[in-house]
């Protein structure tokens, strides 16, 4: 292997480091704001691109946090619509109790 590739897959693991690091973080983040599902896609998204097999090389060091910001992300997703869809009735109230304090 030449020391362009090695340079190459260097940059490409740091990159899928970053990612990695960056799903976590975001999944961990989706949950301080009960309806942060922004935040959840987005660590979906970095989870995929740190995860994928391409470009080489695969990313082994920090897979496990790209692996539960794609889990978290994928829970709040669900978890969300659920609670929302379950308990509109009491959500509508909070919401009207909201409005009257302003």
């Amino acid at each position: 292997m030449s020391e362009d590739e090695r340079t190459t897959q260097a940059y490409i693991l740091g990159q899928k480091y970053a990612y990695a690091t960056a799903s976590l973080l975001a999944g961990i983040a989706c949950f301080v704001n009960l309806l942060g599902i922004e935040r959840a896609l987005l660590a979906m998204a970095f989870a995929w691109l740190a995860l994928k097999a391409k470009p080489e090389p695969l990313l082994k060091d920090r897979r496990r946090w790209g692996q539960v910001g794609l889990a978290l992300g994928i829970v709040m997703c669900v978890l969300v619509p659920t609670v929302l869809i379950l308990y509109f009735d009491r959500v509508r109230e909070l919401v009207t109790a909201l409005s009257r304090l302003q």
